[in-house]
């Protein structure tokens, strides 16, 4: 089979006016965005929701780790429940933002701290730090929808 044809390949064509988002991604030629993407997809740290239309309407990615610092490494992948970085949150809409919110808390649970670069909402170039309590607050006033 080609990879053209492969369900990944297509997924990724789908997702990539959402992935174009990430200033990592919106530059790179498509075969090295999906070669990027591929490590969160084969770590099911990546979340998506397209329409009945086939339109995309959110992705999220992230990646888990254990000791602060680690959030600076590209490719790290040590769920633990400790640290969880969102590396990339886009959405149409508030029910597509908490779909991507709850599939990933379903397969991965809380997390101690949540930290999250959200592009000019972030102070001088750092990721916001969030307690899980703090985050989940975070998430119910983006989303529209109680976690408890």
């Amino acid at each position: 089979m080609n990879i053209t044809d492969s369900f990944y390949y297509r997924t990724v064509r789908l997702l990539e006016p959402l992935l174009r988002k990430h200033r990592t991604l919106e530059k790179m030629d498509f075969d090295q965005l999906v070669e990027w993407v591929a490590y969160y997809w084969n770590r099911n740290t990546l979340s998506y929701v397209v329409s009945d239309k086939g339109e995309p309407r959110a992705v999220c990615m992230i990646k888990l780790f254990r000791r602060l610092p680690q959030f600076q490494e590209p490719f790290v992948h040590d769920p633990c429940n400790k640290f969880c970085m969102i590396e990339l949150m886009v959405a149409n809409d508030t029910e597509a933002m908490g779909t991507v919110h709850d599939r990933l808390f379903e397969r991965w649970g809380p997390q101690m701290i949540v930290m999250w670069d959200r592009g000019e909402r972030t102070e001088k170039s750092r990721p916001r730090m969030y307690r899980w309590d703090e985050f989940e607050r975070l998430a119910e006033k983006l989303t529209h929808k109680e976690y408890t």
